[in-house]
């Protein structure tokens, strides 16, 4: 599909601040010096009651926040960067009552990683990007301003981009953001209700008794808990012997068996030495993934389940060690296209990714 360029309304109501390299100030509900508890449970909405030893805006912040960095702070109010919700400055001798206040977060080092996002689809409501790997979607953890929210923020000049899907960061291919805030529900709903034909493409070993050109559904009963990388799995009989429901479907499909030459990968990851690679002459499937319902890392887990962890995996089977992204091998994974009605326009639009898999570019280079 070819890029249409067209004007966007930017109707909204602005933040006290500005965006500083596509990510938004925060706002922060501050205590109120010398309340008590109960007073500040019953408030509306509640407020904290810890003050950090604190008796004004800026004590507050630096107690709290930045103990061992005092100039960060005062840097901050000197530079008329902490607001009120009004626009009105706030004043760092200011004493703690309460106030919701809007200021810059700190931000760290990130790593770098690959910025490259060709568009392959805009119009009046959204614009769909050619995600690279190891590239986070939205702010998460140690990235913020290294995602594809931000830097798409600052080079399309549109601060009202909101992702109406996110992929995983290992995961490549396409990704859709809303262009206006009246865009944002309508393309939301698509993929909440599934009412969108998701395909993507993976390498994984030979699922035995799969042939190419045959589909097998893979059903599971997923769940994700807070502070763990890999999700719980149970097979629909262990998921019926618990008393609960499957609820994530994939299709998997073998295209074609691949076979890696001699030569195309490294015998050991320079930047991850714990990150298997595919050895010469083996054999591997090419697979594409039909996703029925959109549970956390489903066709990671799915694949796994099947005994073929997908090439390029760290999490599964295992979490592997901590260490650098491994360039020479990402997970071979692709958001490849996306199918939908256009839930303002009426029309079908097809949206597809120009990527390919390092395996499959490999074996093909190879027959080619």
């Amino acid at each position: 599909m070819p890029r249409r360029v067209t004007r966007a309304i930017r109707a909204h109501q602005p933040k006290p601040l500005p965006q500083r390299e596509g990510i938004d100030p925060v706002a922060l509900l501050l205590p109120r010096a010398g309340e008590s508890a109960e007073a500040a449970a019953a408030a509306q909405p509640p407020r904290p009651t810890e003050t950090f030893g604190a008796h004004t805006v800026q004590d507050y912040l630096v107690n709290r926040f930045y103990p061992h960095d005092h100039a960060a702070i005062a840097a901050r109010f000197a530079a008329r960067e902490v607001k009120t919700e009004d626009g009105a400055d706030v004043r760092p001798d200011d004493p703690l009552d309460g106030q919701l206040i809007w200021y810059y977060r700190q931000l760290g080092h990130e790593r770098a990683v690959p910025f490259d996002m060709p568009v392959l689809y805009e119009d009046d409501w959204v614009i769909a990007v050619d995600k690279p790997h190891f590239l986070p979607t939205t702010p998460n953890g140690s990235f913020v301003v290294n995602t594809a929210l931000a830097k798409l923020r600052v080079r399309e000049d549109n601060p009202l981009l909101i992702p109406v899907h996110r992929l995983d960061r290992h995961t490549a291919g396409v990704v859709v953001f809303a262009k206006t805030v009246a865009a944002r529900k309508p393309f939301q709903l698509l993929f909440q209700n599934r009412h969108i034909d998701k395909t993507y493409e993976a390498v994984a070993p030979l699922v035995p008794g799969l042939t190419p050109g045959h589909t097998l559904e893979v059903a599971s009963r997923l769940n994700k808990r807070h502070g763990t990388l890999q999700v719980t799995q149970l097979s629909p009989a262990e998921a019926e012997a618990a008393g609960v429901q499957v609820n994530a479907l994939t299709g998997v499909r073998l295209v074609k068996r691949l076979v890696v030459p001699t030569g195309a990968f490294p015998a050991t990851g320079p930047a991850n030495p714990a990150l298997p690679m595919p050895a010469a002459s083996s054999e591997w499937g090419h697979y594409e993934l039909s996703p029925h319902t959109g549970k956390t890392h489903q066709l990671r887990a799915h694949m796994h389940l099947l005994g073929a962890p997908l090439a390029g995996d760290v999490l599964y089977p295992e979490v592997l060690p901590h260490a650098d992204d491994e360039p020479a091998l990402p997970l071979q994974l692709l958001a490849r296209s996306l199918a939908f009605e256009h839930p303002v326009a009426g029309e079908a639009i097809r949206i597809d990714s120009r990527r390919e898999l390092a395996l499959v570019k490999a074996a093909e280079d190879r027959c080619g």
